[in-house]
């Protein structure tokens, strides 16, 4: 599974869950996200394997920065 969660100062906000039957690596995640148009905060992004899958979640933030109608 690939969550894509976007990341504010003051909020968190989870943009889209991907379910996937084939292996993912943090890298193919990540340059998912950006060909998505979005700005990859490596630092929170985070592997959790669990007992019946991998969890994938990778913080982003909007290009260009500020998200209309998001305190940041």
């Amino acid at each position: 599974m690939i969550a894509m969660v976007e990341v504010g100062e003051d909020y968190t906000d989870r943009l889209i869950t991907i379910k996937s039957n084939n292996p993912c690596s943090m890298e193919e995640a990540q340059k998912d996200a950006r060909d998505a148009g979005y700005q990859v905060i490596a630092e929170l992004c985070s592997i959790v394997p669990t007992m019946h899958e991998v969890q994938i979640t990778i913080a982003v933030e909007p290009e260009g920065g500020k998200k209309d109608g998001r305190k940041n």
